[in-house]
């Protein structure tokens, strides 16, 4: 193939190097939205990712002078494996429309071929949270990623959804917050994780904005103080999420556990079809994405 390369038009060989870097311009994967707010990793050669939890240690007990330290035993948690999907999409142009000067059409062509792995990649990592309340998509622990009862390990059960539904109001965030401030590990006890975002659909944007950027209250004209304002929250919003009522609460990637694996960054791979006179461009690219733990986000379906 590489002989038959060098018998093509030098307007070819151009135009090919252009259109590589067309492909490329048009996919501003790594500054997304879910690039910023969750964990990510790369799987490197491993043909898949493996991770499990273990169950922290209770309080630690008073020991009497003289008396035997107590001893308490390590319990596994829960595993979860990452094995990436593979993505590819790819178009022809023939000679013909490299020989009559139709870079226009081409390019056109090569930029919607970036967007939609753009497109693709975002859609994937919003379902996350949009089927974040759907039973058919359980987690390790074998209940959906947002639940009133993540089992514990040591006997029990916790939540990262409230018991009622509902709207982005002040009652719902400050419900969400208070549920926050009482998750537990895995031995029962409080995990101090603090919200860094709010995510939310870009309707709410707005609403968003004032419940937690306000100096005073937004559902009040009593000029009472807007206790949200010191929590620090950062509004991150997508078009992505299919319930526009639904929001979430992150905290920073590194304090949680709903992540996202790349097993080989998007390329563009290109080769000259010698039984058709057509140039093929193909954008690849393989991730996966998951949770291995649900403590570190929150999330409500809203109320309709």
């Amino acid at each position: 193939m590489a002989t038959l390369r060098t018998t093509l038009p030098s307007l070819y060989l151009s135009r090919l190097a252009f259109l590589e870097d067309v492909l490329f311009d048009e996919m501003p994967i790594e500054a997304g939205v879910f690039q910023r707010i969750l964990k990510v990793r790369d799987m490197g050669n491993k043909p898949f990712v493996k991770t499990t939890t273990v169950a922290s240690f209770g309080q630690v007990p008073i020991k009497g002078e003289g008396a035997a330290v107590t001893y308490e035993d390590l319990a596994g948690g829960f595993d979860t494996s990452y094995i990436a999907d593979t993505y590819e999409l790819a178009f022809r142009a023939s000679k013909e429309a490299l020989d009559d000067e139709q870079e226009e059409v081409v390019s056109d062509a090569a930029r919607a071929l970036g967007s939609s792995l753009n497109y693709t990649y975002d859609v994937d990592h919003a379902n996350l949270f949009n089927n974040g309340f759907n039973s058919s998509f359980v987690g390790p622990d074998g209940v959906t990623l947002f639940s009133t009862a993540h089992p514990l390990v040591g006997g029990g059960s916790n939540g990262n959804r409230p018991t009622t539904d509902g709207d982005l109001s002040v009652a719902q965030l400050r419900t969400a917050l208070n549920d926050i401030a009482n998750t537990k590990d895995d031995a029962g006890k409080i995990v101090h994780w603090r919200p860094k975002v709010l995510l939310v659909s870009y309707n709410q944007k707005w609403l968003g904005m004032e419940l937690i950027g306000s100096e005073l209250r937004a559902d009040t004209a009593d000029n009472a103080l807007n206790a949200f304002k010191d929590d620090g929250l950062v509004v991150v919003a997508t078009p992505y999420l299919t319930d526009t009522n639904a929001f979430f609460l992150l905290s920073e990637p590194s304090k949680h556990n709903v992540r996202t694996y790349w097993r080989e960054r998007p390329n563009v791979l290109h080769d000259w079809d010698f039984e058709t006179s057509s140039m093929k461009v193909k954008i690849r690219s393989r991730w996966k994405k998951g949770w291995s733990d649900w403590r570190g986000v929150y999330g409500t379906s809203g109320s309709s």
